[in-house]
């Protein structure tokens, strides 16, 4: 009994307290502020024209610019919550009516202004590397809040933290992107975003996982 007393009595000196995660409503607008700094910056390593929202249609971009925003914010909460058991996350059905408002503003955008082929094709290149390099510094930090508190489900959340980097990716694009939009762009877009979703599951995968025992 003696030799557990002096165990025990050692743990209780080298144990530190406990830090509670912040409220994932915090943690939200903490990983924001962090990370669209950092994506901004990031996004002065490629070349980029800033949008003329003298163009026609910049009402309907603002508006993308707003569901992006939206979709990321929600995403990101969902894998904030997704890495604590008991939370109550949201499910895909929140989603869908997001994602179609923006993919029908996206084809009538499309469908209404069509661009010369060499343009399109300059940009579209430009919308996947912008994407793809603002995202590195934002999946990052999601990767390392998710694993501070680690999570049951690191697919899933993972999975939900990309998909959120990749609508703040878009969000910062629609600063930095004609308000015409090609079918290559949106080629561009959805590559990008597939990207930015299997690249955040497989580099963070080991980091916020259990470990096992």
């Amino acid at each position: 009994m003696a030799d557990h007393d002096l165990f025990i009595e050692q743990l209780s000196r080298t144990i530190e307290p406990v830090k509670r995660p912040w409220q994932p409503g915090w943690r939200v607008v903490a990983w924001i502020v962090m990370a669209l700094p950092c994506g901004a910056l990031a996004s002065l390593l490629v070349h980029r024209t800033f949008t003329d929202w003298s163009q026609t249609g910049a009402a309907w971009v603002i508006f993308q610019l707003f569901l992006t925003f939206l979709t990321g914010t929600l995403a990101i909460r969902n894998a904030f919550l997704l890495s604590i058991a008991g939370q109550q996350y949201l499910s895909w059905k929140w989603f869908a009516p997001l994602v179609s408002l923006w993919l029908v503003i996206t084809f009538t955008n499309m469908r209404l202004h069509h661009l010369p082929p060499v343009q399109g094709n300059e940009v579209g290149t430009n919308c996947y590397l912008f994407m793809v390099v603002v995202s590195v510094p934002m999946m990052a930090i999601v990767i390392g809040y998710l694993r501070r508190t680690r999570t049951l489900f690191p697919a899933r959340s993972l999975a939900a933290a990309g998909a959120g980097v990749a609508c703040m990716a878009l969000t910062l694009l629609a600063l930095c992107h004609p308000t015409h939009v090609s079918a290559l762009d949106f080629l561009m877009h959805i590559s990008a975003t597939a990207t930015i979703v299997l690249g955040t599951m497989a580099l963070g995968y080991k980091w916020v996982s259990l470990p096992r025992p």
